[in-house]
């Protein structure tokens, strides 16, 4: 049986009614959200993110949070209140292979 070596939260955003063509940093509320992303990194729970290729959605990766934890903190994004991102799941991911933090 495989062995767990992480347990981390992946949380999936879909494009909102206010997402306008083009990357993330071009929609309205960038700047905060950026903000929010760089608090949510000094805290140590943000590993990695960013957006799909067509821009469609996106995927997070966090950890050190429960997957209903998460899910109340991404809540709190500005990208969600101002309707950029919409929430699509959020799931506890239990990671077998781990190549990154070798």
């Amino acid at each position: 049986m495989p062995t767990v070596k992480a347990v981390r939260v992946v949380v999936r955003w879909r494009a909102g009614p206010a997402w306008t063509s083009g990357p993330p940093e071009e929609q309205a509320g960038w700047d905060e959200h950026a903000a929010f992303i760089d608090d949510l990194i000094e805290r140590g729970i943000f590993v990695m993110g960013g957006p799909f290729a067509d821009y469609s959605g996106s995927h997070t990766l966090l950890e050190r949070v429960t997957a209903d934890e998460a899910r109340d903190l991404v809540l709190q994004d500005p990208f969600v209140a101002n309707g950029v991102f919409e929430l699509e799941d959020v799931r506890t991911w239990n990671i077998y292979v781990d190549e990154l933090s070798r």
